[in-house]
């Protein structure tokens, strides 16, 4: 029994070692597929003009803001000791208020917006990947590959494929 045993350890340890030295794994860093392939780039030039229009917007809206409090502040300085706080400069600083609300609000939306735009823009270049991964991976006789930092712990740098998976997708995705 214990030969057995001891027998079929040992070949299920050459069989292992064996189907290991055929196999075939890669891995990629999509977050640098996206950043550094043609596709990405256009796509992130559309979303860094979706933040800049929100941003130019948050700005003018801070500016405003700014412009008001400080003529509050300028009115409330104004004022003798006792005097009583006139009716406009409450109106403005009310206002004031609301505008800081609406910012918050705004500011809320925006960082959601964009959240939402990153995640479509990730969608659609997996989109456009996916034909030219599995070729990629086919033409390489690769078995796996993985996206860096999904489902393992380490990857070591020589079975990187990035930057060759970059050059297939901008020669697939050239217009």
């Amino acid at each position: 029994m214990k030969k057995t045993i001891l027998f079929s350890l040992i070949l299920l340890i050459f069989t292992t070692s064996a189907f290991a030295a055929e196999l075939k794994v890669g891995h990629f860093d999509l977050q640098q597929v996206i950043s550094q392939s043609q596709v990405g780039k256009a796509t992130s030039d559309l979303y860094l003009q979706k933040a800049q229009g929100f941003q130019d917007e948050i700005n003018q809206r801070t500016t405003a803001l700014e412009t008001l409090k400080a003529a509050v502040k300028v009115a409330v300085a104004k004022l003798k000791e006792g005097d009583k706080v006139p009716p406009a400069i409450v109106a403005k600083d009310k206002e004031a208020a609301k505008q800081f609300r609406e910012l918050q609000r705004l500011l809320s939306g925006y960082q959601d917006e964009l959240k939402l735009a990153d995640a479509e823009m990730t969608r659609n270049v997996l989109i456009q990947l996916q034909p030219v991964l599995g070729g990629f991976a086919e033409k390489g006789k690769y078995d796996y590959l993985f996206k860096l930092g999904e489902g393992y712990a380490y990857a070591s740098h020589k079975h990187d494929v990035t930057d060759d998976l970059i050059k297939a997708f901008d020669k697939a995705t050239k217009k």
